[in-house]
């Protein structure tokens, strides 16, 4: 099998994408809610990278 997105270059993006949220959100409360199943992961995930007062 052919690895087109390593594990480094996910963790990464997923880096990039919490810091964003933190930067958008700017204080203000923020509401997660993973709705695909296999989402629990990737949210874990992503709200371990941003640094804000959050509910999920």
């Amino acid at each position: 099998m052919k690895i087109l997105i390593t594990r480094e270059q996910i963790a990464t993006r997923v880096a990039e994408m919490g810091r964003q949220i933190t930067e958008d959100s700017a204080g203000e409360p923020v509401i997660f809610v993973g709705v695909l199943k296999g989402a629990a992961i990737f949210l874990a995930d992503l709200i371990r990278t941003v640094e804000l007062e959050a509910t999920f």
